[in-house]
């Protein structure tokens, strides 16, 4: 086996076994290689000496140096997608409660304002059927629902420009391109 064989298995042998800084091994194994070879040996006797692409190997998975990554890519994606059916409804159930929330306010603000409309055209009608005394205490109680359907409603819209925050940061977290 030839110095650019060994090389090349060598790198083969690295790259399988994830070795981060597999350039640093090749560099310093083709300059011995060299040294070797300029003290009168052939590259065949030099590959030799070495020991093989195994004992290589072996030597450089054993030094403290190597910068071996802990998980790969591939296995997270393959955790990722087996747990799915476990934590998929519960993360949409989670996006789910503000939505629901907001969608909660909305319906209150509608029907504050529904109520102060009714009640303030009933304060009219009041006014010629009972008097004016109950229309006032009437009237009163409808600009009552209206604030707090103009309350409700500002809160709605608070509540929907943070939902909509929110889902903008999740689209650029998990977006790859950061569109």
């Amino acid at each position: 086996m030839d110095k650019q064989v060994f090389l090349k298995d060598l790198q083969k042998q690295l790259k399988k076994f994830g070795v981060n800084n597999a350039s640093d091994y090749l560099d310093y194994y083709s300059e011995y290689l060299d040294d070797l070879i300029e003290n009168g040996l052939t590259e065949e006797e030099a590959v030799q000496k070495v020991g093989g692409v195994k004992k290589v190997l072996i030597e450089i998975i054993s030094d403290n140096d190597v910068e071996i990554p802990q998980t790969s890519d591939r296995l997270k994606s393959a955790l990722l997608i087996v747990s799915l059916p476990v934590w998929g409804p519960l993360l949409f159930a989670l996006y789910l409660i503000p939505i629901l929330l907001i969608v909660a306010v909305l319906l209150i603000a509608l029907s504050f304002g529904i109520a102060g409309v009714w009640t303030l055209v009933g304060s009219f009608i009041v006014t010629f059927k009972i008097g004016v005394l109950s229309a006032g205490l009437q009237f009163g109680i409808s600009l009552v629902f209206i604030g707090l359907a103009i309350l409700s409603e500002q809160l709605f819209a608070g509540m929907s420009q943070k939902l909509f925050s929110f889902n903008k940061y999740l689209f650029k977290k998990f977006n790859v391109r950061g569109i």
